[in-house]
């Protein structure tokens, strides 16, 4: 049985590097954490599954029938029942939408966690961890700590949805692009800058991939008789 997550890595540089130097500096001064980790929301997971084409599969699928997503950081803020420190996350209805769509598209055949399940977006709670698996000291210190920075605000654009096995890289999806990536693919330099350009074209208002995604929706795939008559030269 495979073990997948389905997540949003930060693609801003500006944001990811807050978003890491905050964790370095609470682990740093703390002495809490991972020494390398790799900012992100995790929209689904872990899940369980011995059906990974059937997962790549729904993956793409949803994925493709998804118009490009925002969502907003808003402030810190902490799950005091199992002692988890994050940055709080304002999902849009239609990332809200997209993330129930992949749970639904999953259930039949994948064993999921009880809060993917969860389909109002404020009790589903979307968040960025900054510090988990901590003991009551840490989390009292870490809690009081965050109160008196300034709270994070920033603005995101939803370029690639990661899946990942075992925490690497299985598929991407480019939303940019409109294409499911490979791991080799994902990692391609000159892949990501092509989809950063028509990120920073889309943002200037010079390109929409939602486009694209219209133009698949409205194509419809031929009949046999439409064949027969496209052969025939008939009208």
């Amino acid at each position: 049985m495979g073990n997948y997550l389905i997540e949003f890595r930060f693609q801003s540089k500006r944001i990811r590097t807050y978003l890491k130097g905050m964790i370095y500096e609470i682990n740093r001064r703390f002495g809490v954490g991972k020494r390398k980790h790799i900012p992100h929301i995790t929209l689904v997971g872990p899940i369980i599954t011995n059906n990974e084409g059937r997962l790549i599969s729904d993956f793409a699928r949803v994925c493709s029938q998804t118009k490009v997503m925002k969502f907003k950081g808003e402030g810190f803020g902490t799950f005091d029942n199992n002692r988890v420190v994050f940055v709080d996350i304002g999902a849009t209805d239609k990332l809200n939408e997209f993330r129930i769509n992949l749970v639904e598209a999953l259930r039949p055949y994948c064993k999921l966690q009880s809060q993917d399940k969860k389909k109002e977006k404020d009790r589903f709670k979307y968040h960025s961890t900054l510090a988990m698996k901590l003991n009551q000291s840490e989390f009292d210190s870490i809690k009081t700590y965050i109160r008196n920075k300034p709270a994070p605000e920033f603005k995101q654009i939803v370029m690639r949805i990661t899946l990942l096995k075992g925490g690497k890289i299985l598929r991407e999806y480019d939303f940019m692009q409109k294409r499911l990536l490979k791991r080799r693919q994902a990692l391609n330099k000159m892949i990501l800058r092509n989809s950063k350009e028509l990120l920073r074209r889309f943002i200037e208002g010079k390109y929409d991939p939602n486009e694209r995604l219209k133009q698949a929706i409205e194509y419809k795939q031929p009949t046999l008789w439409d064949k027969i008559k496209s052969f025939f030269g008939i009208r």
